[in-house]
């Protein structure tokens, strides 16, 4: 019997590996320029990409930090698509198909060169068009987006990327001290005392801050109307981490924490199974549910988008309306790209505040306006009719008509049982009028307290978190020890000398405040069964 050796073996596999090895040298050869192209489109138009989603975030929604996008991302671009389609669109335009061109042009000018150089395919035609150039001048472009360049690109787009997007400060927060941890006040751990409770009507206007009063900016104050309004206001209400987007600032305003990403920080799956909203956090609806309210939201939106609705409804909200529950049989040109005009949702608004007047419960009606949304924002019917040119108009025009509804409301007599309280929900984004108010050292955001008594402020120095327990004093509650989550009170009495302003320890909490923190993911964990 014959005794196959290692020789025989080795031999075997080479001549079974042969025409293998020798389709992949055909292969190669044939396809080289094909697959060179390929791998290098695909890296100029990741790079291109890179610096085209930066740009585009930017001219659409400011800087935003990283931990705005990630928490989109994770939770809420549900109802975006359908939501605003002029954003969608120039998404399209400028993050895909620019790219897609430029790097698709510098590819084909790229194989063109090569090919011609390489003095062995006259018969491409993008030889024979590289051909009609001067050679000397050839030689220098291929130099110049020769081999490495892709890979230059690529790293330029991605310091770019970082830059605007304050990548090294995010790295900063998975490794930073938790902040969180040391300032965070269980709201089910204060006792909260009812004095004379009243109604609320809360009205969050879309991107509102005191820079449009600005003489010398914007000829006169756009927001002169609603100051008429006389009601009292903190003048220096400062954006904190975590709160510069509309559902980052109702979260913060409502439950005194801070927006961030979750599923990033934890490896059991916290973020990749949200079904709820912060259902371990205790907010202003959840206390107001407590003593008897009925708590109602209405906003001009889709609720899917950014988790809103989902916010609302987990934090004991009876009755919450976005874009589908409320157009009706609006036409489509009788909405904006995200959904109602404000004077149409104002009008819903009305309706609902009488229905509410007409109980026998205590309630609590959030409105959230769109208007003066950027990039541009929108124009109503109402300020249309009103002369309303530009950006500034619709600023001016929007704070009219927060204050005809709260006029309405004096008329009807409803102050006597209720309290207003009108916030911006963070500070403008990018919009027509930025270059101007970012000539403003610091800016700070709207906020106005009405009712028919006058209120005593302890300071006038406060950030979203802070208007969690004042606004519940606000209500007619007296919070004991003056804490909610990480606000205090800037009206309460008993909070003494250990009210903290922003100008105490901000520093501390700008940097800080969104580092990793096991105690505020346990927030989104879902509750344990009775």
């Amino acid at each position: 019997m014959a005794v196959r050796t290692n020789a025989h073996t080795e031999y075997d596999s080479c001549i079974t590996l042969a025409p293998m090895l020798n389709f992949i040298r055909r292969f190669h050869l044939r396809f080289r320029h094909t697959i060179r192209s390929s791998f290098r489109f695909l890296i100029y138009f990741l790079a291109f990409f890179l610096v085209a989603l930066a740009y585009w975030v930017g001219d659409n929604f400011g800087a935003p930090p990283l931990e705005q996008v990630l928490y989109h991302l994770q939770f809420g671009l549900d109802g975006l698509v359908d939501t605003d389609t002029a954003l969608m669109h120039s998404f399209i335009e400028t993050c895909l198909l620019w790219p897609c061109g430029l790097a698709l042009l510098i590819v084909l000018v790229d194989t063109a060169m090569a090919l011609f150089l390489s003095q062995s395919h006259a018969h491409y035609w993008l030889a024979r068009q590289a051909g009609r150039l001067n050679l000397r001048l050839l030689k220098g472009v291929y130099w110049m987006i020769g081999h490495r360049a892709p890979a230059y690109a690529l790293i330029a787009a991605l310091i770019y990327f970082s830059m605007q997007f304050s990548i090294l400060a995010f790295i900063h927060h998975q490794f930073g001290k938790d902040y969180f941890a040391a300032h965070y006040v269980y709201p089910q751990q204060v006792e909260i005392q009812a004095k004379a409770p009243k109604n609320l009507v809360l009205i969050y206007v879309e991107s509102l801050e005191n820079s449009y009063r600005d003489e010398a900016l914007f000829g006169h104050n756009l927001l002169a109307k609603l100051d008429a309004l006389g009601g009292t206001s903190f003048h220096q209400y400062k954006q904190a981490p975590g709160t510069g987007w509309t559902i980052a600032g109702i979260t913060a305003t409502q439950c005194g924490l801070p927006l961030k990403s979750v599923s990033m920080y934890d490896g059991n799956g916290v973020g990749e199974n949200i079904k709820s909203f912060l259902p371990r956090a205790v907010c202003l609806g959840d206390i107001l549910h407590e003593f008897g309210y009925y708590n109602v939201y209405m906003g001009s939106d889709a609720l899917p988008f950014s988790g809103k609705g989902k916010f609302f409804q987990d934090h004991h909200y009876d009755e919450v309306y976005g874009r589908e529950e409320l157009k009706g049989n609006l036409a489509k040109q009788d909405m904006n790209d995200w959904g109602l005009y404000d004077d149409t949702l104002l009008a819903h608004a009305k309706t609902k505040l009488q229905q509410l007047q007409a109980g026998k419960k205590h309630f609590n009606l959030v409105v959230t306006t769109i208007d003066t949304h950027g990039p541009d924002g929108y124009y109503s019917n109402t300020c249309k009719q009103k002369g309303a040119q530009d950006f500034s108009g619709i600023v001016e025009c929007t704070a009219g008509n927060v204050a005809e509804f709260v006029q309405w409301m004096k008329k009807q007599g409803y102050l006597k049982r209720t309290q207003v309280v009108i916030l911006g929900d963070h500070l403008a984004m990018e919009n027509p009028v930025s270059e101007r108010i970012d000539t403003i050292p610091t800016r700070h955001i709207y906020n106005q307290f009405i009712s028919r008594k006058p209120i005593a402020k302890n300071r006038d120095e406060v950030l979203h978190f802070d208007m969690y327990p004042t606004i519940v004093e606000f209500l007619g509650f007296n919070v004991v020890g003056g804490r909610l989550g990480l606000g205090y009170s800037a009206l309460s009495e008993t909070a003494g000398d250990k009210v903290q302003s922003p100008s105490d320890g901000y520093e501390d909490m700008e940097e800080n405040l969104l580092n990793n923190s096991e105690q505020y993911l346990d927030l989104w964990k879902p509750k344990e069964a009775p």
